[in-house]
């Protein structure tokens, strides 16, 4: 650390007889790089003599006075310099600056948080990615699950969707509009109905509650039913139109009682 001017610590050595030196100087703190001026009085020393002393300092100036010679000195290394002039030592003791800060405490800095700029994190990126796609995905199955829920047939619906495919000129007709009776009742009670007669598939009715109402329709239908198909009657297209229309009737009826009952 330099310091602009020059700092005076004088010592003066004044030669009062030959062969001795009178010491007195200022005394502050010296530190790196401040200049120091000595005013030295001795007929003993040359210019050259002086400057071997004080080879460990950089020597700014040297000036002839009137009682001998202005050394200023100075030097960057921290310590004591002993410098024998004549039968005296001099010790100049060189300070930096930070041992005179003295702290018990801790330095403290600054406790604020600096923001982070801008970072694109590619992994961040991913598992954004990935979890859109599985919602998506997600989505898409419970979408597709709920439609089918909702677009699944009734009971009621593939009965007449399979009975109202049926031709008037189909010749196994009433064999056709049985079977499918059959299967809806089927799909409806734990009962097996396919392959009993009529007279089987009233007597596993008669153990349902709910259809003690449907009954009577019900065994009228299938003994009609029987007549046509097995007494070698012809009937008209129209004849087997009208009895599919009193089927129809018949499940409806079954289907509301079914819904009620729910």
């Amino acid at each position: 650390m330099k310091i602009q001017g020059i700092f005076c610590a004088l010592i003066g050595l004044l030669l009062l007889c030959t062969g001795s030196l009178r010491i007195f100087a200022d005394t502050r703190n010296v530190y790196i790089g401040d200049i120091l001026t000595l005013q030295v009085s001795s007929e003993r020393l040359s210019i050259e003599e002086l400057r071997e002393k004080f080879q460990a300092f950089e020597i700014v100036e040297i000036k002839d006075g009137d009682d001998g010679y202005l050394i200023s000195v100075r030097t960057f290394e921290t310590g004591a310099h002993k410098i024998l002039l004549g039968d005296k030592d001099i010790v100049i003791n060189i300070q930096s600056a930070l041992e005179d800060i003295q702290r018990e405490d801790i330095f403290e800095g600054d406790t604020g948080v600096t923001k982070p700029g801008f970072l694109f994190h590619w992994r961040v990126l991913f598992y954004v990615v990935t979890g859109v796609f599985f919602l998506s995905g997600g989505f898409v199955l419970i979408k597709t699950f709920l439609n089918r829920k909702i677009k699944a047939p009734t009971h009621l619906q593939v009965f007449l969707r399979r009975s109202g495919s049926l031709l008037a000129e189909d010749e196994d007709y009433f064999v056709a509009l049985t079977l499918y009776f059959k299967e809806y009742l089927e799909s409806l009670y734990p009962f097996r109905m396919i392959g009993k007669t009529s007279a089987e598939i009233m007597n596993e009715l008669k153990e349902i509650t709910i259809l003690a109402g449907a009954l009577p329709e019900i065994q009228a239908w299938l003994k009609e039913c029987d007549r046509l198909k097995f007494t070698g009657v012809k009937p008209s297209p129209e004849t087997k139109r009208a009895h599919y229309n009193e089927l129809v009737e018949i499940v409806k009826k079954i289907d509301l009682q079914n819904e009620e009952a729910a």
